[in-house]
């Protein structure tokens, strides 16, 4: 009687896993990977909001930052967007870029009450995805970050605190096995390939001297591997990713990687509906 159930169980997993992989084909994951919300989708959530034009062409945003005014005076604007290759197939291309603007009342928070600074801050990345099957994908993605700093001070130069480097150049392997219809494991690995000295450009003025400096930061021991495991929900209409590993940790939003190994989390929660 045992064995029966046990059979009858395991059918079951297999029926499910079998028939209920159309889910995921038309909701693919899109952080890391080379695929776009289908045309019409929208997707919103506290981490990210990601709207489908039309199914090559993908436009999105990081909510949170607008919403950082309370804690830094005003919001930071940010936005990007994706293109992916028109071709069907399990092989897709797909090329991305954002950018997003900091205040100098944020970084005066970031840095010192005194200062004050705007920040530019420009990302792109290339992505490749090859679907082996309706259970397994794999993609390689390379990620470009670049931070420009422009400061005025009466006594100070201008920082960012946390942001080490003026350009950051790294790479990506991701991949996604999935198990059933709503459950699939991840694996997220980079590393860092080149990072450049941060610099800050500030200018100290009084009543008759102006002096502009030029000041850079650059750490002696730079870590270069990230590794986070994770899992994966994809349900009808929600979507949850999580994962939690070790390694150099990458700004939000700017892109920027940290000189020092940290534990990463990486999490991403979603609401899917279409608009026509």
């Amino acid at each position: 009687m045992h064995a029966r159930l046990t059979l009858a169980a395991f059918a079951a997993v297999l029926c499910l896993t079998g028939t209920a992989f159309a889910d995921q084909l038309d909701n693919p994951r899109t952080d890391y990977t080379a695929y776009t919300r289908p045309k019409g989708r929208l997707a919103v959530g506290p981490l990210k909001l990601e709207h489908g034009i039309i199914d090559e062409i993908e436009v999105g945003t990081y909510p949170l930052p607008w919403f950082a005014f309370p804690i830094l005076k005003t919001p930071i604007p940010n936005g990007y967007l994706k293109l992916k290759s028109f071709w069907g197939g399990p092989f897709t291309l797909a090329l991305g870029g954002g950018a997003s603007y900091i205040d100098g009342r944020a970084v005066a928070k970031l840095a010192d009450d005194n200062a004050s600074a705007s920040a530019v801050s420009t990302v792109a990345e290339l992505d490749a995805s090859y679907r082996f099957d309706e259970r397994f994908s794999l993609s390689l993605g390379f990620d470009y970050a670049h931070l420009r700093a422009i400061g005025n001070t009466s006594n100070e130069a201008t920082s960012l605190e946390g942001a080490s480097t003026a350009h950051t150049y790294s790479t990506r392997l991701f991949g996604e096995w999935r198990l059933t219809r709503v459950f699939a494991l991840t694996l997220l690995l980079r590393y860092l390939i080149y990072q450049s000295p941060f610099s800050a450009d500030s200018t100290t003025e009084s009543s008759s001297i102006t002096v502009t400096t030029d000041l850079s930061a650059q750490s002696a021991q730079q870590r270069r591997f990230t590794i986070v495991p994770g899992v994966s929900f994809v349900f009808n209409r929600w979507e949850l990713s999580t994962g939690v590993g070790y390694g150099v940790f990458y700004l939000p939003v700017l892109g920027l990687a940290t000189t020092k190994a940290w534990p990463v989390v990486d999490f991403a929660f979603a609401y899917r509906f279409d608009l026509y």
